[in-house]
């Protein structure tokens, strides 16, 4: 029977396998290739949890997910699931890639292995289709993609560009300011991330107290889940929007929901049209933050007040 299974399950064995497995085999790029068994466990395993959170990453990178394919107590393939697009994956690799050794192939173990992890990754990625990319002289692949609902929309010189529904899981992400019905939604904050965020208590005591400056209170959901709040008000004497407070409740990070949810507000600040740039502030240490507003086109001023480093967005 053929389960997955995450990375960290058994050691000896994930080791083997990507030791054994190609440095880059159509289009799959692996780096532990040749990794020895102690800078595995020691430096690879940890590099993988932190960036499954989406912490110490490159600035190109998004989160990542890696499973194993078992066949009883047999690796016989590794799936990877990116957890949102980003402008380079949308147009390139996409969210899924996958290698099955070779001794393996033609077995039916990719088909079931992809059913697998769309299984999995229709609770992580937030976008209505699933992006997938596979290489002209690779119709193997493309067959085990067809298998799973794989339509073909696009191509260049070497690749096929293809689309799989997540079925279901169309999360619209959408705003409702804060009212009597919805302020007291419970959210958590994941516990290394309370020095960096505020809470919801002091998000509506600071809308309270700028009130007067057209201060607005959101909550973000996806589809009727609440998973986030944010809160905007003017700063009449710099002639800005102070992007103040902004968060993604911890059981709802790394689906892409904080990006999709600030580029809205950013749109009702066009769309408003009192100002034509914004600030925000995050504290110093906080590279996720950093990594997110920079991908918003915010960059840094180069000020900085007591902690907390300053950026700022032309809104053209």
């Amino acid at each position: 029977m053929l389960v997955l299974k995450k990375y960290n399950t058994d050691i000896e064995k994930e080791w083997a396998f990507v030791r054994d497995m190609p440095e880059d085999e159509n289009g799959l790029t692996n780096p532990l290739h040749g990794i020895s068994k102690a800078d595995f466990e020691e430096k690879a395993i940890p590099e993988m949890i932190k960036h499954e959170k989406g912490e110490d990453m490159p600035d190109w990178m998004v989160p990542e997910t890696i499973l194993y394919l078992w066949n009883g107590d047999v690796i016989v393939g590794q799936f990877r699931i990116r957890h949102y697009l980003t402008e380079a994956l949308r147009n390139g690799a996409g969210h899924i890639g996958y290698f099955i050794r070779k001794e393996y192939r033609g077995k039916g173990y990719a088909t079931e292995g992809l059913r697998l992890t769309l299984d999995v990754a229709r609770d992580i990625v937030p976008e209505s289709e699933f992006f997938l990319r596979v290489n002209k002289d690779n119709p193997a692949s493309l067959r085990v993609m067809q298998k799973n609902g794989g339509k073909i929309v696009g191509e260049d010189e070497g690749h096929f560009f293809v689309r799989i529904t997540n079925p279901g899981k169309d999360r619209r992400i959408h705003l409702e300011e804060v009212d009597p019905g919805n302020w007291r939604i419970p959210f958590y904050l994941l516990e290394e991330q309370k020095h960096y965020v505020a809470n919801s208590t002091v998000l509506l005591a600071r809308a309270f107290a700028y009130r007067n400056q057209r201060s607005k209170a959101f909550v973000i959901y996806a589809d009727d889940t609440p998973v986030g709040m944010a809160l905007y008000y003017d700063i009449e004497d710099c002639k800005a929007y102070d992007f103040s407070q902004f968060f993604i409740d911890g059981r709802y990070q790394r689906r892409g929901y904080g990006i999709a949810a600030a580029k809205m507000i950013l749109d009702m600040m066009k769309t408003d049209g009192r100002y034509d740039k914004v600030y925000l502030c995050y504290i110093d240490g906080n590279e996720a933050a950093r990594r997110m507003y920079e991908k918003l086109g915010f960059k840094a001023t180069g000020e900085e007040d007591e902690d907390e480093i300053i950026m700022v967005k032309e809104l053209a």
